[in-house]
């Protein structure tokens, strides 16, 4: 029989976005609209479960309003006999006093509660979920499914060895190999942990759906959902879009700028009332120009839901030393410059030495 589901994952309900300042609260808003459009979308294919693949909640003991708020969603799906299967995350873990264990979720929700993955079944679907008690635990390992004719779907929150984890201090966590994949015997593994949407390849589907909502500047420009669908036989996977903001990084080099025009005109084209925007600012600039940061800011932070400039431009290396007033300050300050071994006090001289040599200018 056809069936459908929807995979999703690493919602982080709760997270606090310190990067985002004063807009964090809207995007932990964001956030709860994201998830209640998913329940929406599956009332409107309708899925027979949702299966969330760890990360529901951004740490173990979240607000009540917050649970409750899930709760309330959950129940939207019970009326229309819709089943939701949670496998615990490494923010969200199944421990004691944890959200799982101190409120009580409606009857369609099945919350894995085991170390070592365990079937849960309904109408011709077996889950098999596991819950999340430590870093090291290899889900897959020495695992197979159950010979019967279910469609058979693995949820486990984990790192599959082949994937790119730069800069992610949670690579090893909960490692999965791929010969383990392969033989697992299950038709659908639904992984949660990695935060953009991600096919792996095996003998197994297999896919992270990544968050739903962007969490940071690494997420993808777009977030999504996945629809599963199995006629008994072939196992289709279709991304479906789902994130309200719009997060992006743009790095670009301002050596051959002369004024902070070009800059301007990039922001211009890039902004959006739903956008993210990380511009970093790179290269090694003539002293003529003159950047002001806040001013851009104050410019354009309207035009933007949120907007962050990062000054990384450094100087040039042909800056003449003479016996000039204006080659002393260069070469007094160069000496500073070259002492500091502190970033961002270096930074502050780079910058004093480019408004000073500015000011110079104008004077002599």
């Amino acid at each position: 029989m056809a069936m459908k589901l929807i995979h999703t994952s690493d919602l982080h309900l709760g997270s606090t976005f310190k990067v985002l300042g004063d807009k964090s609260k809207l995007h932990r808003n964001d956030c709860q609209d994201v998830f209640s459009n998913i329940i929406n979308l599956c009332i409107k294919e309708r899925v027979k479960a949702l299966l969330i693949g760890g990360d529901l909640f951004d740490t173990a003991e979240p607000q009540k309003s917050l649970v409750k708020f899930v709760i309330t969603e959950f129940e939207r799906l019970n009326k229309e006999k819709i089943s939701v299967f949670i496998s615990s995350g490494n923010h969200d873990p199944h421990k004691m006093d944890s959200v799982w264990l101190h409120y009580e979720f409606p009857s369609n929700v099945f919350i894995f509660d085991s170390p070592d993955l365990e079937p849960k079944e309904i109408d011709g679907l077996s889950v098999y979920g596991i819950a999340y008690t430590n870093d090291t635990k290899e889900p897959l390992k020495g695992f197979k499914a159950d010979d019967n004719d279910n469609f058979k779907v693995g949820l486990i929150h984990g790192s599959v060895v082949s994937v790119n984890w730069d800069e992610q201090p949670e690579a090893g966590y909960r490692r999965i190999a791929e010969t383990d994949l392969d033989s697992c015997k299950l038709d659908y593994v639904a992984l949660g942990h990695f935060h953009d949407i991600l096919e792996i390849k095996s003998k197994t589907r297999c896919f992270y759906s990544g968050s739903p909502e962007p969490l940071t500047f690494k997420n993808r420009k777009d977030c999504s959902v996945l629809l599963i669908s199995h006629d008994g036989s072939i196992v289709t996977v279709r991304p479906m879009k789902t994130n309200i903001r719009e997060f992006e990084t743009l790095e670009i080099d301002c050596t051959n700028f002369e004024s902070d025009s070009e800059i301007r005109k990039i922001l211009e084209k890039y902004k959006g009332k739903d956008k993210v925007l990380r511009l970093i600012l790179r290269g090694l600039p003539s002293l003529d120009l003159n950047l002001d940061i806040d001013l851009l800011l104050k410019e354009f932070d309207e035009k933007y839901f949120f907007l962050k400039i990062d000054d990384d431009i450094h100087l040039p290396d042909n800056l003449t030393e003479d016996e000039t007033i204006r080659g002393n300050y260069i070469r007094l300050i160069k000496v500073e410059i070259e002492k500091e071994n502190d970033p961002e006090k270096k930074k502050r001289l780079e910058n004093a030495l480019r408004i000073g040599v500015g000011f110079l200018d104008k004077k002599l």
